[in-house]
């Protein structure tokens, strides 16, 4: 790698990937540096009408989007409170009846829902409630039984994260069977299309992080990491603190599945701020006052 340019600012991010424009602090500059006018094109609606950011997942079995109302929860009343949720085919009729507090689309062939929520009050007079997830086919019928305070849908490889009161997070199998040796005491929720869940075996803010291999159903990396993001396979950021500057002081590099360093030099930087480099081998850097770039890395 060469360092092309190198600029002051407080965020960087690439505004046209064909191009190769970055925008440093609001400023646009081309691949060697000179600053170029703004353009309409370089804001790109990144939000949707209801101003989330978008995540695009595939999801299997019934076509047709959930259809469903907010679920009812009482301001006062301590009992049983039922929702209602349910599923419509392709034409727009209901083929599985509202029924349930929550309802989530389904991914491998099964449906998360949340049959009730159970209201009640502590012996201090608080006012709790607990949930009763489990799972369901396309036609209504319980696959996995309503056992859990808090779950989440399948990723595609038939896993998901659920969480009873008694005995906390791991994940299971599409059977509804526990996975083994998945019951830590921190496990990130994932999305449909993860492969690697972040864990930790400490519970604690400050807990060093590992990755679990979803599809191989098997711990890649173990816990030594402040914080992980998958790119891909070859590229696994990675925060590793360092204190010699004060708590908040770290390093980004990259490593790949096989938890071996790529990039060697990100991994003296303090501070860095990466990006996976793209197909013309480029990417952004933004190193603190701590540190100084070679010009031939």
């Amino acid at each position: 790698m060469k360092i092309l340019f190198s600029k002051q600012g407080k965020s960087c991010y690439v505004a046209d990937k064909e191009r190769l424009i970055f925008c440093i602090y609001n400023v646009y500059f081309d691949i060697n540096g000179n600053e170029v006018p703004d353009e309409e094109a370089f804001h790109k609606k990144l939000y949707n009408e209801d101003g989330w950011y978008q995540h695009w997942m595939d999801y299997e079995g019934l076509p047709e989007p959930l259809k469903a109302e907010s679920t009812i929860e009482p301001e006062y009343e301590i009992d049983d409170v039922f929702g209602n949720y349910g599923f419509k085919n392709e034409a727009g009729e209901f083929v599985i009846e509202l029924q349930y507090a929550y309802a989530h689309n389904f991914t491998c062939g099964l449906a998360l829902v949340n049959l009730n929520r159970t209201w009640y009050k502590t012996p201090e007079g608080n006012r709790y409630y607990e949930n009763h997830y489990g799972y369901i086919d396309g036609n209504g019928q319980t696959v996995i039984g309503f056992q859990y305070d808090e779950a989440y849908p399948f990723n595609k490889y038939g896993v998901a994260l659920v969480s009873d009161l008694k005995d906390g997070w791991h994940l299971i199998d599409i059977s509804g069977n526990e996975i083994p040796n998945t019951r830590f005491p921190f496990i990130s929720p994932f999305d449909y299309h993860e492969r690697y869940v972040e864990f930790s075996r400490d519970d604690d803010d400050e807990a060093l992080i590992g990755l679990y291999d979803t599809k191989e159903r098997k711990v890649l990396i173990e816990p030594r990491f402040s914080d992980v993001s998958v790119t891909d396979d070859n590229h696994i950021l990675v925060w590793e603190r360092d204190g010699e500057y004060g708590k908040s002081d770290f390093r980004q590099y990259y490593i790949n599945r096989n938890g071996e360093l790529i990039y060697p030099w990100l991994s003296t930087q303090r501070f860095a701020k990466i990006a996976k480099p793209d197909l013309n081998d480029v990417t952004a850097v933004a190193t603190s006052l701590y540190t100084e770039l070679k010009e031939n890395i």
